[in-house]
């Protein structure tokens, strides 16, 4: 019998932080979506950020709007909406977001404390993480008036001149997704339907053997919306590399220099997540 399965799941009870085992529960267990918000809600400080290196490789406890999305990633995932708690990140949104309304990765504060060492500068506000932060806020239902004026600068820079950077096209993939103007929305999907093939940090072709992202990134699923951007022998190919890429500790490894072990443990605990929700979702993992 196969035991993929059941060793990538001993690998998350034993490594993975309490984020990536709620996360399993839910998706795999049955558990209550719940807990995942009221774990979120405690990574959030005074002023209404969300902190407490919930990205891994960032370990300042100060609010990061980096943080803010990996925290609405985790409510989404979870299939839970919580208003209120989404409301609650407009205010420290706002407040570090530029006159466009964009927000930048990460904030100088980020930088004064261990991270990885790619993390080395702090960027202009940009569309990563604003675009996937808006995305995620409307999947939540929030209205504020700083959302409508984001997803807007958004919504106008992709049209214009769509980013050429797979993290970025990632985080305009999730604002496409909950976008309330849906025929906004499927112009941006052509927007990224020809920027992809050649964007930086794209690896279109299986084996992957650099840090990158590629077709699964985007298609997590069979009925994803951007799945017909992928020819059957990408995925194909990328769904046989992830596989074989589990270790022998039952969990997938990470290609860059996290800040130490605690980081590299809470990584391979996301990424093995994320690898088998997508190899079960295509049918190579079945769930035992």
């Amino acid at each position: 019998m196969d035991d993929r399965f059941d060793r990538a799941r001993n690998f998350l009870y034993i490594h993975a932080r309490l984020l990536e085992r709620l996360l399993f529960q839910v998706e795999f267990e049955a558990a209550h979506p719940e807990a995942v918000g009221r774990l979120i809600s405690a990574y959030q400080n005074p002023d209404g950020g969300l902190g407490h290196a919930l990205e891994s490789d960032l370990r300042c406890p100060e609010s990061q709007p980096l943080f803010v999305e990996i925290g609405l990633e985790a409510l989404q995932l979870a299939g839970l909406r919580d208003r209120s708690l989404s409301l609650s990140l407009c205010p420290f949104l706002e407040s570090v977001s530029s006159p466009t309304g964009l927000v930048p990765f990460i904030l100088e504060s980020a930088l004064r404390r261990p991270h990885a060492s790619h993390m080395t500068q702090i960027g202009p506000p940009d569309l990563n993480p604003s675009a996937g932060i808006c995305g995620l806020l409307h999947y939540q239902g929030v209205e504020h008036p700083w959302l409508s004026h984001a997803t807007r600068s958004c919504c106008e820079l992709l049209l214009q001149n769509p980013p050429r950077e797979a993290h970025t096209l990632r985080s305009a993939a999730r604002l496409v997704e909950y976008l309330p103007d849906r025929q906004m929305a499927e112009d941006l999907v052509e927007r990224i339907a020809v920027a992809l093939p050649e964007a930086s940090f794209f690896i279109p072709h299986a084996p992957v053997t650099t840090y990158g992202l590629t077709p699964l990134h985007f298609a997590t699923a069979p009925e994803s919306r951007w799945r017909r951007l992928f020819t059957q022998d990408q995925i194909d190919g990328h769904l046989a590399d992830l596989l074989d890429r589990q270790q022998e500790d039952g969990g997938w490894p990470i290609s860059w220099d996290a800040p130490g072990p605690a980081s590299r443990s809470e990584w391979r605990g996301r990424w093995t997540l994320e690898a088998l929700s997508v190899l079960v979702a295509y049918g190579r993992i079945a769930v035992i």
